[in-house]
């Protein structure tokens, strides 16, 4: 099989020459940054282990930014002026911590810079800001991380520029991991999420060098408002690049008033450096978060084929009972009610969000009642709620107007947002999730989140100031779910928020899996599933079969069914209360159950996914997409061929990223329903041509390898 895996290596070291300067060492990765004239300054990246001595660091005098973070405190740009306090290693579940404490010269402001190592090629980064002063302060503006990536000299004199940059494009609702390329400009370009833009763009990059071939990943675990940062210089001389970067929460401006004595931190930005492809980066980046920030997979109930009713039906005691059923019968592993269970019969379930008591006329025997049928079938049961949010006709909202989050023009919300910068709208939030799991002995709670654009999220009044709301909105919103997770260790949380809209690493730490789209229609299907695999480990992303969210409108059912397979499973109704089931269907369906039991669930937590087709033009994607997940050992691979959208040419050529050249394979077709045996290095090298007549069908080849005898 595949050798074994180095071994795990962090390491901080610090050197005088003539500076201060620490080498940051954790797998192959090695970060420099030195401490210099008040300012600590990034030094330079390596990808391969090694530690340059002071001769070979950039010279940050040539660089208009080096500052390793930036801080901006009552209008003052605090770049300069650092001295250092103290600095420590200390131990953390996953690795090291590296905490370096600075206190600025002309301000009452101490900053701990803070910078975890786990082993993988990743690092994460955040700042601790302390306001020592006795007046209130107003944080401007902060970037987590910052400074020089890299400074590249003796280039040809008008010679394009070598970088380009990675991101998710598109930031609306249904367009989700709308992966793609930029080129570099010199110039600065910046991307923005959440603030000035929708909130559907994961606040993921990929800054590659396509000369040396170093990739710099940036993930930012917040769920505010944020921009990214870029400048590439010529520098001084012509005929050199110097890139730099800056990544943190944005908004206007004041984003966090300090009070006397007040500590706040900044959002986390987990930053790799890897030499190799996109996929590379892409399973670097999933080992880092698989190890450091997931909750880990819990036996029996990860990775769970789920299924539910929703209100794209009318829910009645009948029409739920009959879905159990269904569900039972399909193979369906947890079943989930979903929005309405307590608004009225044919209400108004957004409008009445935040009464959280069952609906008796809607649910005569209550909850109760189908969890106690789920648990009979042998399903677990799980329930929905959107606790963020006030509906206009709640009750609630009459009784707590004061709640709703408010928008610099002063208007509420039209949908109902909660001010979660208000404490007893927080503790009233968390208090009713922690009642209905407790009432109904849930074994899921899946979390939704249908705000809208938030624009600039609005503000909070403090100390004559207008806070910005997305930083201490986002803080007490992760705080809650801290306290929740860990009160209820063996519950089941599902987020789903309009689809892909909160999938970032700082929320996702709270929950086993999340919803990326509620746009599951094909072939758009296709690229959503394939950019959003990029920001997240597959056995993470929610994706459904079936009719629900007119999964079934287009493409054939296995077509859907196979794409399925690459995600955490959700399977949607397939038959109408009262109708007969499809047994031309049902076939189809069993197949999709048992691939995904028996070949992608036991590869969740040790797999390895590779993009052969990363990028798409157009909202619809046309062409061919391919999308492989294998076994980290090489032990198995399973590779789906889907023909998108015309046009296409007529044969995709199939070749394996993740078998062993050395090993010998079964290789099952599953259109044919047959197999043959394949060398790996043929599987690899020489590929399979699969040639598809017709749009929206696809091919799945599960490749095992064999022991020869």
């Amino acid at each position: 099989m595949r050798p074994e895996p180095s071994p795990m290596f962090t390491d901080v070291d610090r050197q005088d020459d003539p500076h201060p300067t620490w080498t940051f060492r954790t797998s192959l990765v090695a970060y420099q940054e030195s401490l210099i004239g008040g300012q600590l300054v990034g030094r330079g990246w390596n990808g391969a282990g090694f530690m340059a001595p002071e001769s070979q660091r950039i010279d940050t005098s040539q660089h208009a930014e080096p500052q390793a973070f930036t801080l901006e405190i009552d209008g003052q740009s605090l770049r300069s002026h650092w001295s250092l306090v103290s600095e420590e290693v200390v131990p953390v579940e996953t690795g090291i911590e590296f905490v370096m404490s600075l206190m600025h010269a002309h301000r009452p402001v101490a900053v701990k810079v803070h910078t975890q190592l786990d082993g993988t090629c990743f690092m994460k980064r955040w700042l601790e800001v302390t306001n020592h002063s006795e007046a209130t302060v107003p944080l401007s503006a902060a970037s987590s991380w910052s400074g020089i990536f890299q400074s590249i000299t003796e280039r040809a004199f008008g010679a394009p520029g070598p970088y380009r940059l990675g991101y998710f494009q598109d930031s609306h609702w249904g367009n989700c991991g709308d992966f793609d390329w930029q080129e570099m400009p010199y110039a600065g370009y910046r991307i923005d999420g959440y603030f000035r833009r929708d909130r559907h763009r994961h606040p993921m990059f990929i800054l590659n060098n396509r000369e040396t071939g170093e990739n710099l990943i940036g993930s930012l675990a917040f769920s505010g408002g944020y921009s990214f940062e870029f400048d590439l210089d010529d520098g001084p001389a012509r005929g050199t690049s110097r890139m730099s970067f800056k990544a943190g929460p944005a908004g206007p401006a004041p984003l966090r008033v300090l009070e006397p004595g007040e500590t706040v931190s900044t959002p986390a930005l987990h930053l790799g450096l890897v030499i190799g492809d996109l996929d590379d980066c892409i399973n670097a980046l999933h080992d880092h978060t698989r190890r450091s920030v997931f909750r880990p997979l819990m036996p029996g109930k990860s990775g769970l084929i789920t299924s539910g009713i929703g209100p794209e039906m009318e829910m009645t005691e009948e029409a739920v009972m009959h879905e159990i059923d269904m569900a039972a019968d399909m193979g369906v592993e947890l079943f989930i009610l979903d929005a309405s269970w307590y608004a009225e019969p044919y209400g108004d379930w957004f409008a009445t969000a935040g009464d959280w008591e069952v609906n008796r006329q809607r649910f005569p025997k209550g909850i109760e009642y189908f969890v106690e049928s789920a648990h009979e079938r042998g399903l677990l049961f799980g329930l929905w709620m959107e606790p963020e949010r006030l509906g206009t006709a709640s009750q609630i909202r009459k009784e707590h107007p004061e709640w709703v989050a408010r928008r610099y023009d002063d208007t509420p919300y039209e949908t109902g947002l909660i001010d979660l910068t208000n404490p007893e709208a927080v503790a009233w939030v968390e208090a009713n999730i922690s009642r209905l799991i407790e009432a109904y002995g849930l074994d899921c709670f899946r979390l939704d989140y249908n705000v809208g654009f938030l624009e600039t999220a609005g503000y909070s009044e403090r100390h004559g100031w207008l806070e910005n709301r997305y930083w201490r909105q986002c803080e007490n919103l992760y705080g809650l779910f801290d306290r929740l997770t860990r009160k209820f260790p063996t519950v089941i949380f599902q987020n789903c928020a309009s689809g892909g809209a909160r999938t970032d690493l700082g929320f996702l730490r709270y929950f086993d899996h999340t919803w990326i789209t509620d746009h599951q229609i094909a072939p758009r299907s296709f690229s959503i599933t394939s950019g959003m695999s990029m920001a997240l480990p597959p056995e993470r992303m929610d994706r459904l079969i079936g009719y629900g969210q007119y999964c079934g409108r287009t493409a054939d059912i296995d077509f859907q069914g196979r794409l399925a397979l690459f995600t955490h499973a959700t399977m949607g109704w397939y038959h109408l209360i009262g109708a007969q089931p499809n047994l031309a269907q049902r076939p189809h369906v069993q197949r999709f159950v048992r691939l995904y039991k028996e070949v992608a669930r036991p590869m969740h937590g040790q797999s390895r996914i590779y993009h052969h087709t990363p990028t798409h033009d157009g909202l619809e994607p046309s062409g061919w997409g391919a999308l492989e997940l294998a076994h980290r050992d090489r032990s198995r691979s399973m590779a789906g061929v889907f023909r998108l959208q015309d046009p296409a040419e007529p044969v995709y050529h199939m070749r394996f990223k993740g078998v062993d050249p050395g090993l010998r394979y079964s290789v099952r077709f599953d259109n044919e329903d047959s197999e043959t045996a394949m060398d790996g290095y043929h599987l690899k090298y020489v590929g399979i041509p699969v040639r598809l007549d017709n749009p929206l069908t696809s091919q799945l080849f599960v490749a095992e390898a064999v022991t020869e005898t």
